[in-house]
Parts: C-alpha cells; sequence; structure tokens
C-alpha cells in the first residue's frame, strides 16, 4: 500500500515539474432547437476510457488527452447520439468542440458530424505549430531536425535565429539537452513519433532554459486493439559531397604543380606558367631538381631518376577519396499489446523502435 501510494505521489508530482505532453477537449453542450445548455451530458472518446459529463452550464471538460485524431460521441437520455469524427488534439493546447443535440425522434437514431475546429485560437498566446505523425510519413524527411527545420523561422533546430543549443528539445516532457553545453538530443526514430510541438516564441515560464524555441516531442505507444508497425528505408546514391573539382583531381590545387608536364619537370617558375598563374598553386622545382638532389648525396640506395622521383609520388598518393557508399536511413518501429499478459495488466502495451543510419564523410 505504502509503495502504491509513493508511485501515486510520484506521478503527481511529475505532471507539475514537468512541461506538458498532452492536451485537453472542452466545449459546451446545447439543446439543438432552444440553444439551451444540456446539463449531465455524457462526453466520450470512442475508444478509449476518457470522457467527462457536462456541468449546469452545459461545459464539459476532458484533460490528459494524447494527441492525436479522435472521434467524440455525445449521448444524453431523451436526445439522439452525436458523433464528432476527426477531432485534432495538440500538445499543451485545448480543442474546442461545441456540439447541438436534437431530441429523439426514432429510437437509436444517431447523427455523425466532422469536426469543424477553429483555425486561429484565441486562447493562445504562444507562437506554436503541431506536427502529427500523419504528415511526418508525408514528409520528405528522416530525422526530427529535418521535420522541425521545415517551419517558418527555424533551420535546422536554430529557431529564429539563435543558436541550436538555444532551443530546449524535450521527449515526453523531459529535457534532453546536454547539461554542459545544451545541445539537444535529437536521435529519436520518426516511427516513434506520435506528435511534435514547435513553440517559437511567447513559451510559458515552465519551459525554462528555453531562449530561441520549444521542441516538444511525444512518443507513440501501442495500440491495445492489436499491433501495428512500420518501416522506412532511404538510400542515396553515392556521390561527391563538395563544390567544385576533386582535391584528388591532376588540376586540382594540390597535385597540379607535380603533375602538370610543363611545370612539374623543371618547376613552376620556368616560364610556362604566368606570375598569375603561380600564385595560384604551390611553389615546385621540379622533379629534375629532386632527382638530382637523390644523386648528389653519398647514399646511392636512394638514387632515383625524374621519371623515377614522379612515379614514386604518384604511387604514395595513389588514394583516391571519392564517395563510393551511398547514405544509407533505416527507420522500424512495431508496437502493441503485450503478449500473455497484457489484459491481466489493465491493457498494458508496449512499441519498440530503432534507427540505422549510414551518413559518408565528405571524402572517405
Amino acid at each position: 500500500m505504502k509503495l502504491f501510494r509513493f508511485f501515486t505521489l510520484l506521478i503527481v508530482i511529475q505532471s507539475y515539474l514537468f512541461p506538458g505532453i498532452t492536451g485537453k477537449i472542452s466545449g459546451v453542450i446545447t439543446d439543438a432547437l432552444s440553444d439551451n445548455p444540456l446539463i449531465g451530458a455524457n462526453v466520450m472518446l470512442v475508444g478509449t476510457t476518457l470522457g467527462a459529463a457536462t456541468n449546469d452550464e452545459g461545459y464539459y471538460h476532458i484533460l490528459s488527452v494524447p494527441p492525436g485524431y479522435y472521434d467524440i460521441r455525445v449521448n444524453m437520455i431523451g436526445y439522439g447520439d452525436k458523433i464528432v469524427t476527426g477531432v485534432r488534439v495538440e500538445i499543451d493546447l485545448t480543442a474546442v468542440i461545441d456540439v447541438d443535440l436534437s431530441v429523439e425522434a426514432i429510437e437509436g437514431e444517431e447523427i455523425i458530424v466532422e469536426a469543424n475546429q477553429k483555425l486561429v485560437k484565441v486562447d493562445v498566446a504562444s507562437s506554436q505549430k503541431s506536427i502529427s505523425s500523419e504528415k511526418i510519413s508525408e514528409m520528405p524527411v528522416s530525422s526530427v531536425a529535418e521535420v522541425v527545420g521545415l517551419s517558418a523561422g527555424v533551420s535546422g533546430l536554430s529557431v529564429r535565429g539563435g543558436s541550436y543549443n538555444e532551443t530546449q528539445f524535450m521527449v515526453d516532457g523531459l529535457v534532453l539537452n546536454d547539461e554542459r553545453t545544451s545541445e539537444p538530443t535529437t536521435g529519436i526514430p520518426l516511427s516513434a513519433i506520435q506528435d511534435i510541438s514547435l513553440q517559437t516564441g511567447g513559451f510559458g515560464a515552465e519551459y525554462r532554459n528555453a531562449r530561441s524555441g520549444v521542441i516538444n516531442v511525444v512518443t507513440k505507444e501501442g495500440k491495445k486493439e492489436g499491433y501495428s508497425g512500420s518501416i522506412s528505408f532511404r538510400q542515396s546514391p553515392a556521390g561527391q559531397k563538395h563544390f567544385g573539382m576533386s582535391p584528388f583531381d591532376a588540376k586540382s590545387f594540390w597535385f597540379r604543380s607535380y603533375l602538370d608536364d610543363d611545370v612539374s619537370w623543371t618547376g613552376t617558375n620556368n616560364g610556362a606558367w604566368d606570375e598569375y598563374q603561380q600564385r595560384q598553386y604551390p611553389s615546385f622545382d621540379g622533379w629534375n631538381s629532386i632527382s638530382e638532389q637523390t644523386l648528389a648525396d653519398d647514399n646511392p640506395d636512394n638514387d632515383l631518376t625524374p621519371s623515377g622521383v614522379k612515379k614514386l609520388f604518384t604511387w604514395e598518393h595513389r588514394l583516391n577519396g571519392a564517395i563510393r557508399s551511398p547514405d544509407v536511413n533505416i527507420d522500424a518501429g512495431f508496437g502493441g499489446p503485450v503478449p500473455f499478459i497484457s489484459s491481466r495488466l489493465g491493457n498494458l502495451r508496449f512499441f519498440l523502435s530503432t534507427l540505422h543510419e549510414q551518413d559518408m564523410y565528405l571524402y572517405e
């Protein structure tokens, strides 16, 4: 009993210490003819145990709703049931859904309507954008930084021109910024994300240490109805990741002085290049000069002809760093009820995800 009380207290304290990772649904239920508020009407989220009853003014409030899309069922004795579909719940925001009920003309009559939510939320002071998992699956992205980077005023994890370490990054309400450098840890599989909340200004005091913006990620929960999963595989062909000529090219800054037949034998100042061109490349006396130096010392083991010196140079620099391997991103997630014991533990569920990335460097 003491252990149960401890965990209950811990959950309550956590709800106050950490920023919200859920939303709310609120509204008023009225009579369709008289427009009078209905007292005691039942409002339930279809497929969940969440719901509420209206008060003496017809208002209802459903708290701690995980982000996502829901259907709302409203019923009251003497009135026909009504289902409102496609209600979008966003992190830390309130979805306002007002419903009017008509007197039941035929027993069992049910009306289904589509939710009509306001585009402008008058009760929100912050600049906030919510991105659902459905939208993420339609984007050509492979990371959280790329998802939020498509929003106005955001570049990568930099918000409104601030440094990326001025952005507070959270997963399920827990801050994942390094304590020393404040750099965000964002290696989260997109398959595990249910919703992303991006706040670029006007955020509340609960988001401590946030200067430029707040990114709050809520992860998925397995469905109690059955198992589901997703997997994505992205691969980009091998290719250079730099502009201009490769440094391994014979005409590059690092090699032309030594491989160009106009100057490589007798030196860059032999007159074949003008003064302007000489300044663009390293100065070199030529392979003839190098060969003479090997012949002039007392060690006969290192004697080389000019062509031998050049051949040795090309062999030592034979490595070509051009990228030959592709970039790869594999993102997979799977979840559902815990096998065998789910029903005995209150519909206990799980969700597993993994992320494998291979990003080639500028050169191999």
